[in-house]
Formats: C-alpha cells, sequence, structure tokens
C-alpha cells in the first residue's frame, strides 16, 4: 500500500479520528443514529424474525461473550453482530444515508451491531469516547464510500446492493474498538472487502414472494466486517490497495464507476454523517411519501378506515409493480406491501412493531382498506425515480364514500438532509420502539447480562445518548 493510496489515507483517517475533531453538531446527530438504532433492535426482539436472527446466531456460532437483543445467552462476535443487524433492521424502521435525493442503505444496523459485539469482544471496559470516536469513523467511511461508488443509473437497473459495502464500516468500527494498529486496520479493511456480499437489490423475489430473508443485507455486512477484524487481529493478511485502481472495491461490488476525490476531498473537514436518514415510519423508504401523504390526509379530514372508499396512488413503476402485495405472508412482505402499509396508517396505528402485529395482520379492517388500493404509473414520478435522484415520490388521492376526494403530494421522504425529522420525533421514536417490546432496559441488562464489563459499556452508552 503506498503512502499516499487512496486506501492508505482513508484507512489512516478512520484510525486517527478522535471524537474531538468532529463538530458537536455532527457528534449529536451520530448520537442521534446510536439512538435510533438501539431502539429499532429492541423494537423487533420479540417478533419471529427475532427467533430466527439468535437461531442462526447458534448455528454460525454458539459460544461466546457476545450478546443478542432480548437473551441471556452469548454468541460469537460475528454471530452476534449477524443477528443485532439483522434486528435493528427487521421492522425496517432503521436510519439510513440520502445524498442528493437517493437512499444509500441501512448503515445504523451494521455498524451499531458490529460495535455492540466488538464492546463484548473487547477483554475491557470501552470508554465512550471510543465508543463514539468508532462510529463516527464508521460512519464517515461508510457515507463517503457509498457515494463514491454510485453506479449509474442505467447500472443501477442491472445490478445493485442496497448494504454490502457497509462491510467495510463495520471493519473499521469494530478494528476501532478492539485497538487494532493503523496497519491492521487496513489489513480488516481488506479482508472485509473480501466478505463483502454479492449485490442483490433486483433478486429479491419480487415477483414470487416470500421476499428474502436477508432483504437489506445488513446483517452479512455486520458479519462480515467483525469477522475481518477479529482475522487481522490474528494475522490474517487482506488487500492493502482495495479502494484503488481500476479493478478496486467499486469494480468488485457491480458498479460501472468510482469517484475517489468524493472519498478523499474534504476528509475530515466536510462530514458526510450529515446524510444520514432517519424514518417515520417501518417500511421500505420508496413508500414513504406515500405513506407520510395518507398520514396527512387521514390527520386533516379525520376520516375513519371504514369511510374510505378508493385510495389511488400515482408514483414510479417499480412501486406499482413489485410493491402492491395484497396478501403479504410475513412482517418482511408488509414492510414492502403498499395496500398493506397504508391501511395500517388509516388505521392510524403508531409506526413501530404494532404494525406486523400477528393479530394485525389477520384483522379484516387491514384486508378491507387493502382491498381499496390502487396504484397508477405517473410519468411525473417514474422520471424522478428512473433518473440519476432517484427520488421515491407520490400523489395519493383518497375517495370517501360520500364521494369527497382530498389528494395529497411528496416528492421527497421525510428523515433526509433535504426534509429533516426534528429531534424530538427521533427520540420519541426511539423511546416508543424500546417501550413496545422492553420497557424495562435497565432490568434486563442487571438480570440477563450479569458481567461487569458489560455494565460499563452499558453506562457508557446510556451516558452518550443522555
Amino acid at each position: 500500500m503506498t503512502f499516499d493510496s487512496v486506501t492508505c489515507q482513508l484507512v489512516r483517517f478512520a484510525h486517527e479520528l478522535t471524537i474531538d475533531r468532529v463538530p458537536e453538531p455532527i457528534l449529536h446527530k451520530l448520537k442521534l443514529h446510536l439512538l435510533d438504532a438501539l431502539g429499532c433492535g429492541w423494537a423487533a426482539s420479540g417478533t419471529a424474525a427475532a427467533s430466527l436472527a439468535r437461531d442462526a446466531a447458534g448455528l454460525l456460532g454458539g459460544h461466546g461473550n457476545c450478546h443478542v437483543f432480548g437473551v441471556r445467552r452469548q454468541y460469537s462476535a460475528p454471530a452476534a453482530a449477524f443477528a443485532n443487524a439483522m434486528l435493528i433492521n427487521g421492522l425496517d424502521h432503521d436510519d439510513g444515508v440520502e445524498i442528493d435525493g437517493k437512499g444509500l442503505g441501512h448503515p445504523g444496523a451494521t455498524l451499531v451491531s458490529a460495535a455492540m459485539a466488538a464492546l463484548d469482544q473487547s477483554p475491557c471496559v470501552v470508554e465512550g469516547q471510543v465508543l463514539l470516536s468508532a462510529l463516527a469513523a464508521g460512519f464517515e467511511v461508510n457515507n463517503r464510500l457509498i457515494h463514491a461508488l454510485q453506479p449509474s443509473a442505467e447500472r443501477f437497473a442491472q445490478v445493485y446492493g442496497v448494504a454490502q459495502h457497509q462491510a467495510i464500516g463495520a471493519a473499521v468500527v469494530g478494528g476501532r474498538i478492539l485497538g487494532l494498529s493503523d496497519d491492521l486496520l487496513g489489513q480488516a479493511v481488506g479482508l472485509a472487502a473480501a466478505f463483502t456480499c454479492l449485490p442483490s437489490l433486483h433478486k429479491y423475489n419480487w415477483h414470487a414472494r416470500p421476499l428474502v430473508t436477508l432483504k437489506d443485507g445488513v446483517a452479512s455486512a455486520a458479519q462480515a466486517g467483525v469477522q475481518a477484524a477479529l482475522l487481522a487481529q490474528l494475522g490474517f493478511v487482506g488487500s492493502r490497495d482495495v479502494f484503488d485502481g481500476p479493478q478496486g472495491y467499486w469494480r468488485m461490488i457491480g458498479s460501472d464507476r468510482f469517484d475517489p476525490e468524493v472519498l478523499m476531498r474534504g476528509l475530515g473537514e466536510q462530514w458526510y454523517i450529515g446524510h444520514g436518514s432517519f424514518k417515520r415510519y417501518p417500511a421500505c423508504r420508496w413508500l414513504a411519501c406515500a405513506l407520510e401523504c395518507m398520514e396527512t390526509i387521514v390527520r386533516n379530514t379525520g376520516w375513519q378506515a371504514e369511510e374510505i372508499d378508493e385510495i389511488e396512488v400515482r408514483t414510479f413503476a417499480r412501486l406499482a409493480e413489485d410493491f402492491m402485495d395484497m396478501a403479504p405472508g410475513s412482517p418482511a412482505d408488509a414492510q414492502f406491501s403498499l395496500p398493506y402499509t397504508l391501511a395500517t396508517v388509516a388505521l392510524r396505528l403508531f409506526p413501530g412493531a404494532d404494525w406486523y402485529a400477528e393479530e394485525i395482520m389477520r384483522d379484516a379492517r387491514v384486508r378491507d382498506v387493502m382491498s381499496k388500493v390502487r396504484a397508477v404509473v405517473d410519468p411525473f414520478f417514474e422520471q424522478r425515480m428512473g433518473g440519476p435522484g432517484r427520488q421515491p415520490g407520490a400523489r395519493v388521492t383518497v375517495r370517501h364514500r360520500d364521494g369527497q376526494a382530498v389528494t395529497q403530494e411528496l416528492s421527497v421522504p421525510l428523515g433526509s438532509s433535504a426534509r429533516p425529522m426534528n429531534e424530538a420525533e427521533i427520540v420519541a421514536k426511539a423511546c416508543g420502539n424500546m417501550s413496545a417490546k422492553v420497557a424495562r432496559p435497565r432490568e434486563w441488562a442487571e438480570s440477563m447480562l450479569g458481567d461487569a464489563r458489560w455494565h460499563g459499556h452499558l453506562r457508557s452508552s446510556v451516558e452518550l445518548v443522555g
């Protein structure tokens, strides 16, 4: 690895970053991402998907020092990272990255779960400042990397992965918390690149439900990143110039272009952490504009679900073609169903785990509203989504049984830098997610995670988010 290579410079930045170099507003936002991820993980901890994730962790590495949301059992670090990432992403309520209108993955699920595993794997209590420094480095590298390797619209239509690249950020987070040297952190990044899974967005079983279990790639990325950090610690050698040259990581992950200047320009001065986004709704971000339109109409009119005669959604082709599942058989399928999620909004359900409770998914009122939804491809929204911006807008018209009709339109989802959620709503969301399934996180820590080392980690995390 040459001294001035992109890989070398990026790894050095990630290794040397401390929180005193991070502006306070950016640091504060990072803490909100941590809080948001923990809330999402807790909310999903009692779901069927959580049991599946923990069973997988048991098979992948059932003996170790690392904890998973909701159980006493301890697992290996890669297995725990896999399960916790799957849980944080389990309700599709977790954070994202949005740059120039494009949604670019779910970093919190991968990076926070990598941090949790590394905290447990560490032989001593890790101070809160170390945790925040590791997360800052991981988020910054992750967000720059996905922007730098964005494909053309034509390549996006052929091959794309939502979060596979997050293995790199997870290796940075895990490596920093484990105290890897500059050289070993570089090895971890190279190994994480080798462990990165194939891009898979277009092969989710869109037309052959159920959808794939690992729908966003966050769990495999977390496992790969933590595994890479641990193997580097053992002395495994990884690629030393993985981001450099015409056969670099961008090519490996399926893109047709790469801008190394995005990785390096303003590093340590212009903060890509600030491009992190939050989600109001526990559903695919591509549904967010339609759901917010529906929520606004229901709130402004006061109409009850049973009074609605029709819901028309004018939107882009992918939503009309791939997201019109009228009989979702699982919460994962429902998270990508426009009719189902619109019905939960019409019924005024609190956005969180309640949307996918078994009794709700069987509720006749939900099915009734779903039957009234139709989607129409609109050239305006198709152009916006099919162009370089990939902005998933929608125009929703709700018709009352008495003949009245109300229309609402949005082009940019809430939660991005263009339309940020306010801090009070982000905190309320986290509190709601935690209380939905785990009203007693302190009791959980005391009764289930008895060792003093974990209590130190937990105390530091609680202090960090205030």
